[in-house]
């Protein structure tokens, strides 16, 4: 009579145990009680001793793990409405074995509420471990929020009061050169212009950790992409004019990817180039191309590299590591490295990326 739903259950917790936050668990679970309630009517109803066996046992231990599981993973709506269904079923399964011969009335119920304690253990130890994991959960966001809240205050007192004392000076410097040097001039500017963006990209980190502290919606302003890198490359070109750059971008490539894949790619341009900037060598020439198909889009930089550019110990390539670890969440690939004579960073991104 009751090996039926004990082989349910079986079952229900040999598939359950591979994914413990399945969506099933509760539903699952609302079936074998159902089906130990039915089976334990039945007995109640033609009370054959022939009819018990070990099953019993088996299927209200079933119950008693499937409700702690319940009350653990399950929604809170779902794990109130089925464990206590789920705990009255496994009590019910007992009665038939003590109950013999069938007895009816208080002592039936004396014995239905005593049974129900494993069920109950079962339902406890699922709460309590809720309650851990809640706990926990709670003090990974607490620890996070803290650290984010003091990157914005270390970002705003100390990076963001440097740059800012960098422009200034900048500024004045450019004020005392008057039309004395047109070339210094030049150069103070272009100093003055790459303060002002970087402040104007720390104030958008600041706002974006302090807004998620605060529960808003950050990054609320577009983030740079690939519409932005011609522009990217052109202040390169008027920094460094002591080296050749050439971009070539396919048309419609500038809309291809936007957010944050479109950034992805973006920084790996902007990396490439800084690194250009710190190694290579004066009169290096520089390549940009953005090229795309029917599945991917490609960014590749390429530049011409001194001996001393080729040896790995003369940057901690972090700046690298991170990318290619950025690009392979998007389910690109990365790749840097010498090819011959020259240097190239390669980013590749699918075209359904998710933006």
């Amino acid at each position: 009579m009751f090996a039926v739903p004990a082989l349910l259950g079986a079952v229900a917790l040999a598939v359950l145990a591979r994914r413990r936050r399945s969506a099933l668990l509760a539903p699952v679970t609302l079936v074998v009680s159902v089906a130990a309630l039915a089976a334990t009517a039945a007995w109640i109803a033609d009370p054959d001793p022939a009819g018990r066996s070990v099953s019993e046992l088996v299927l209200t231990a079933e119950l008693m793990v499937l409700t702690g599981l319940v009350c653990r993973w399950s929604p809170r709506g779902w794990a109130m409405a089925v464990a206590p269904l789920a705990v009255v079923a496994g009590a019910g399964l007992i009665v038939p074995i003590t109950n013999d011969p069938p007895r009816w009335g208080w002592d039936a119920l004396a014995e239905l509420a005593f049974w129900s304690l494993p069920g109950l253990v079962g339902a406890a130890s699922g709460w309590y471990l809720r309650g851990l994991d809640k706990r926990r959960a709670d003090a990974v966001r607490t620890a996070r929020r803290a650290q984010r809240v003091q990157l914005a205050a270390d970002l705003h007192d100390y990076v963001a009061h440097d740059v800012s004392a960098m422009v200034v000076q900048a500024q004045a410097a450019r004020v005392l050169l008057g039309e004395k040097s047109a070339d210094v001039a030049a150069v103070l500017a272009r100093i003055e212009d790459d303060g002002t963006r970087a402040l104007e990209s720390m104030q958008r980190s600041i706002r974006v950790l302090r807004e998620s502290e605060n529960g808003g919606a950050p990054g609320l302003e577009p983030l740079p992409g690939l519409v932005d890198v011609p522009e990217l490359v052109r202040r390169f070109a008027d920094a460094c004019g002591d080296k050749r750059v050439r971009l070539t971008m396919e048309p419609g490539l500038d809309t291809a990817l936007r957010g944050e894949a479109g950034n992805a790619l973006y920084r790996v341009v902007l990396e490439a180039l800084t690194n250009v900037r710190k190694h290579a060598g004066s009169g290096a020439d520089v390549t940009v191309d953005l090229t795309k198909n029917a599945h991917a889009v490609t960014v590749t930089v390429e530049n011409a590299t001194t001996r001393r550019r080729t040896n790995a110990a003369t940057t901690s390539g972090l700046g690298l590591i991170g990318l290619s670890e950025r690009i392979e969440t998007f389910g690109g690939a990365f790749s840097a490295g010498p090819t011959g004579e020259r240097w190239r960073v390669t980013a590749e991104l699918p075209n359904g990326s998710v933006e």
